[in-house]
């Protein structure tokens, strides 16, 4: 998915200014998908100068800047209805940063490697309480797929941890291991 996309996916539902904008991919999107929110007005202008989406202002009152409210037009929702007949591409994907620098890490580089699994469990950690607390806040945006998205990132999150779990636990009886090697030279 392309924030253009899930921009007017949002759009289609409803008219409005960059910042509930901001606020409906925070609070239902992000969290199963990541969004880049700096790329949220930027996104919004290519949109417009392609003619997907359009802006009118809206006086906002005590005497501050008007605020563009945005709205899809016809060519938007046409965009939006081939993409979503286009089946998604990629598929699921295990590419992880750690693992590939578990690959090419020496048993000299396996005490500082605990520290790399210690860092995604902590970030994992924080998804996973985030995730669960969305599921549980009734004000949370939610739809029966983002509840869905939601609880198959709990699920994920939670077998995870518990690799990573398993990964730093065989780190460590490799660093013993070879802490055991040197003291007896055979």
């Amino acid at each position: 998915m392309s924030l253009r996309h899930a921009i007017l996916g949002i759009l289609n539902h409803s008219e409005m200014h960059g910042y509930q904008l901001k606020r409906v991919l925070e609070e239902g999107i992000s969290s199963f998908w990541p969004v880049k929110l700096a790329a949220i007005y930027p996104s919004l202008r290519k949109l417009e100068e392609e003619g997907l989406v359009a802006h009118r202002r809206e006086a906002t009152g005590e005497g501050r800047p008007d605020r563009k409210v945005y709205a899809i037009t016809d060519p938007g929702r046409e965009e939006l209805a081939h993409w979503r007949r286009v089946p998604p591409d990629g598929g699921f994907s295990v590419k992880n940063p750690l693992y590939l620098k578990l690959l090419f890490a020496t048993d000299e580089d396996f005490p500082e490697a605990t520290g790399w699994v210690d860092k995604e469990l902590e970030q994992c950690r924080a998804s996973l309480d985030q995730l669960r607390a969305d599921l549980a806040n009734p004000k949370a945006f939610s739809t029966f797929v983002v509840r869905f998205m939601r609880e198959s990132g709990v699920a994920q999150l939670e077998l995870r941890i518990e690799l990573l779990e398993e990964l730093r636990a065989r780190l460590q009886q490799r660093i013993a291991h070879r802490d055991d090697d040197a003291e007896d030279p055979v």
